[in-house]
């Protein structure tokens, strides 16, 4: 990618490049709260909601896990523990996807707008 970007700045004029300047990526805390704001908001902020209640309860047992002295009840801590951590982390992974499509639709656009100011 090198060459491609060296590529790109030797063409690339100084219009061009106040463009690209102010719709520089903002990270991944940026994408988080684009994807709040965006139509599928609502189910983002449940699903994080969910995964902190998750989070909250997997420290909970984790904490009586270690407290347990004996063995049924530190399985039973322990399993618990487990469960919902594992679920948490599946959660919390599956909105990657999103994240990453957000971050391709904003390079895209990125990319309209810059051929947009060529035309002009």
């Amino acid at each position: 990618m090198d060459y491609l970007d060296t590529r790109i700045k030797e063409l690339t004029t100084e219009q061009d490049e106040h463009l690209l300047r102010s719709s520089q990526p903002y990270g991944r805390p940026g994408l988080w709260r684009q994807m709040l704001g965006s139509r599928l908001g609502w189910s983002v902020r449940a699903t994080l909601i969910l995964v902190v209640l998750l989070v909250i309860a997997a420290i909970w047992t984790g904490v009586k896990f270690m407290a347990a002295t004996d063995v049924l009840a530190a399985l039973k801590y322990g399993l618990a523990f487990s469960t919902l951590v594992i679920i948490a982390v599946h959660l919390q992974i599956g909105m990657m996807p999103h994240v990453q499509s957000e971050r391709v639709l904003r390079a895209l656009k990125r990319v309209e707008i810059l051929l947009l100011s060529r035309t002009q």
